[in-house]
């Protein structure tokens, strides 16, 4: 659409209505894909930053390999509490530091929250997942192989499906066999919150408790997870979940874009909280959540 004098002032279409309420949800959908995919082109053709942290790939591909790089102090130090809590869930005779509340509904799985700020501004990572994903296939293969030696993806889909349709032991697998090797840039720990939660309830909208971040500005990641015992076998294993988890955000961050991720994204498992629930309720799109789910080059490689 034009003025007189020629000036483009808005485009018009006639695939779908423009008034969102008379919509499908598929048509919604692909706006919402469009308009992204548009924020992206001008994030990496022009240098804006026009994405959210949460929609950006290459704030979420920065925070998974700083997680990865950091050393088994490090990580103790930031991450102690979520996996002790994960743990309890396994064992009784852990402490439980985290308390839920009793209103959370008893078929219903909680997501644990906890925001990660990287030492580093948007010039620095700009365009980081395309490095990372360059070596970053034997290294997904390899946290897979050791999720899959610790019995983590049973349970995670078990668990998956008890949260979403209501809206293992140790092993001696070694460290050295995914967490080294293929090395990656990393960057700072600026900041990271003390955990918190959310769920969902039948009648009302899912309710967040805990979140008060006294940070100034907005994290560059979110980890959303909800409680896996198996992964709390130790912290290599959980550190394995998480990285994996990361992974999976990244491909949702291109899915929501209408976009095919890298191959080294082609992975299955829950990522963004947001894209779980468009996968399962959504008809256009896989169960990409789903651990067990057959679509076509996804799986673990």
């Amino acid at each position: 659409m034009h003025k007189s004098n020629g000036e483009i002032y808005a485009h018009k279409q006639e695939s779908y209505p423009d008034d969102p309420s008379k919509r499908t949800d598929r048509e919604d959908e692909l706006v919402h894909q469009a308009r992204l995919y548009a924020k992206w082109h001008v994030y990496q053709q022009r240098d804006y930053d026009t994405l959210t942290p949460r929609q950006n790939p290459d704030r979420i591909a920065a925070t998974l390999a700083t997680i990865r790089e950091m050393s088994d102090e490090e990580f103790e130090r930031h991450f102690r509490t979520l996996y002790q809590q994960f743990k309890s869930y396994g064992d009784a005779g852990v402490g439980r530091p985290i308390e839920l509340e009793d209103a959370i509904p008893a078929n219903r799985s909680v997501i644990y929250k906890q925001n990660v700020s990287l030492d580093a501004d948007l010039n620095e990572i700009r365009g980081f997942h395309e490095e990372f994903a360059q070596g970053a296939t034997e290294f997904a293969t390899a946290v897979i192989d050791r999720l899959q030696a610790a019995g983590v993806f049973e349970t995670l889909a078990e668990k998956l499906a008890g949260l979403i349709d209501s809206s293992g032991s140790e092993t001696s697998y070694s460290t050295e066999q995914w967490q080294h090797g293929e090395e990656f840039r990393s960057f700072g720990i600026e900041h990271v919150s003390e955990p918190y939660y959310m769920y969902h309830r039948s009648d009302k909208p899912a309710r967040t408790v805990g979140g008060d971040d006294d940070s100034d500005r907005e994290p560059d990641t979110i980890i959303e997870v909800i409680p896996t015992p198996a992964v709390a076998d130790s912290l290599d294993v959980f550190r394995a979940f998480l990285v994996h988890h990361l992974l999976c955000q990244i491909r949702d961050t291109y899915i929501g874009m209408g976009l095919e991720p890298p191959a080294p994204y082609r992975l299955l498992g829950a990522g963004i909280h947001q894209y779980t629930l468009k996968y399962k309720h959504f008809n256009m799109y896989p169960e990409y959540f789903d651990t067990k789910a057959d679509i076509d080059g996804y799986g673990y490689y």
